[in-house]
């Protein structure tokens, strides 16, 4: 099951019932293969220094090699994967230097997807917004009460003057989500 489970972590439900796979070695390169293809293209679209890049794009590399090796116990591969989890987590120049700080966020959809897979409502992504535009219109009142001008509150929230006259002026059953 450890197999299909660090399969099915990255692919999903596309992994699923391949625990038997992992004793056929044709079967397995091909899905460490194709985890190590996925991998690179999240790599590869990460937001850090051009060397920190090159540095995991390398360690990716030699994991790959080791695949391609087709050795009974691969340890090259076992000591890639691990250097590049070091590497992924900000460790560099071989020093237990950590020269990087993993910062991870998620979009609103992943959001939504972490709290229905913890088994929450569906409808929390449009409770969260319901409830943003009710605490956007107490920011709003509050910043109005210290004398700012609808331009300025406007300023503050990074939003449009239009956004801010139609938080203060919508009756509160009708906000449309911002």
């Amino acid at each position: 099951m450890e197999f299909e489970m660090t399969f099915r972590l990255i692919f999903g439900d596309r992994a699923k019932c391949i625990e038997g796979q992992q004793q056929i070695a044709k079967s397995r390169v091909m899905w460490l293969r194709k985890a190590l293809s996925k991998i690179e293209s999240e790599l590869a679209a990460l937001d850090t220094t051009e060397r920190h890049k090159q540095m995991l794009l390398g360690e990716l590399e030699a994991a790959r090699e080791a695949v391609d090796a087709r050795q009974e116990v691969q340890w090259s591969l076992v000591y890639s994967l691990l250097r590049l989890v070091g590497r992924l987590l900000g460790y560099d120049f071989v020093r237990g230097a950590k020269c990087h700080t993993a910062t991870y966020w998620q979009t609103v959809p992943q959001n939504l997807n972490s709290v229905v897979f913890q088994g929450g409502d569906i409808m929390q992504d449009y409770y969260d917004k319901k409830n943003a535009i009710a605490i956007r219109r107490e920011v709003v009142a509050h910043l109005k009460k210290q004398g700012l001008s609808d331009y300025r509150v406007a300023l503050v929230l990074n939003t449009t003057e239009h956004e801010i006259k139609k938080l203060k002026n919508e009756p509160i059953g009708e906000a449309s989500a911002a």
